[in-house]
């Protein structure tokens, strides 16, 4: 019964660890790509001068379009601008006898450069030195609060990971410890029959591969059952919905070929540290 309990027991912390593990990094990584979406969303503004054309003014974005940094541009017509003002204010157009507003441009950064400072630095300086430009405004208190809280967020996440891997390694540790006190009489008789240690070493890694890989089957099928409820059933951010899905498969992937190695490792580990020569 020990020897069963044991390997259930080592099945089970196993099978815990995929599924928490896989399902933190999952929101992690969501999470992650909200923040990104959020340093995306934070427009550039560029407004020309008033005595450049609608022509210029397409041409100049059209370049802007080509420039590594940039994610999207939103060119902003001085008449549907001004149109768009009078009717919040509820104002008639026909008070303004010519149109007081210039061309525009709303700039949306991509992530990378939207945390990066000297890009946002850089992009303000060169758009400044443009003859058709004649004011730029960047919103650096808002980039900078947001990358603040990415880089506080990306700490957190390792560290929650870190804290789950190592409490794997230390409950793994002392579970295979608790099996290897358990077969020492059958590896001591092993020994005495003339069995080498190191074919003794992997009767011992081959009953935890069987609970790593039982667990890794289980895990895998409460996976893509709980990832077919949500999709279907709950669905709580269905904007996410493919990035959730798609990291829970990589993560869960990437998860269960660490566990092996932790596996192997800790076996390894265990074996050489607890076996004595006889």
């Amino acid at each position: 019964m020990k020897k069963d309990s044991t390997k259930l027991v080592i099945t089970f912390v196993v099978l815990i660890f995929l599924i928490i593990i896989s399902l933190c990094a999952s929101i992690l990584y969501t999470v992650n790509d909200y923040l990104d979406a959020r340093r995306s969303n934070v427009p550039v503004f560029v407004f020309f001068k008033d005595n450049v054309t609608k022509n210029q003014a397409l041409q100049f974005t059209q370049s802007l379009k080509k420039q590594a940094s940039v994610k999207q541009i939103k060119f902003i017509d001085k008449s549907a601008a001004l149109t768009d003002i009078l009717s919040k204010l509820n104002l008639p157009e026909q008070q303004f006898s010519e149109n007081p507003l210039p061309y525009s441009l709303e700039i949306f950064l991509k992530p990378k450069f939207a945390a990066d400072v000297s890009s946002i630095s850089y992009m303000e300086k060169t758009l400044k030195s443009n003859p058709l430009v004649d004011e730029v405004r960047i919103p650096k208190g808002l980039f900078a609060n947001i990358s603040q809280t990415y880089s506080a967020f990306k700490e957190f996440a390792y560290i929650l990971l870190g804290i789950f891997v190592l409490l794997e390694i230390i409950i793994l540790s002392l579970l295979l410890k608790i099996t290897y006190e358990h077969k020492r009489y059958t590896f001591d008789k092993l020994k005495l029959l003339g069995i080498k240690r190191a074919r003794i070493f992997f009767v011992f890694l081959n009953q935890n591969f069987l609970s790593w890989l039982l667990a890794s089957i289980f895990a895998c099928i409460l996976g893509a059952g709980g990832m077919f409820l949500y999709v279907n059933y709950v669905n709580i951010v269905p904007n996410y919905q493919n990035d959730i899905v798609l990291s829970f498969g990589i993560s869960g992937a990437a998860n269960i070929i660490l566990s092996l190695i932790i596996i192997i490792i800790l076996s390894l580990f265990v074996f050489f540290i607890e076996d004595e020569k006889i």
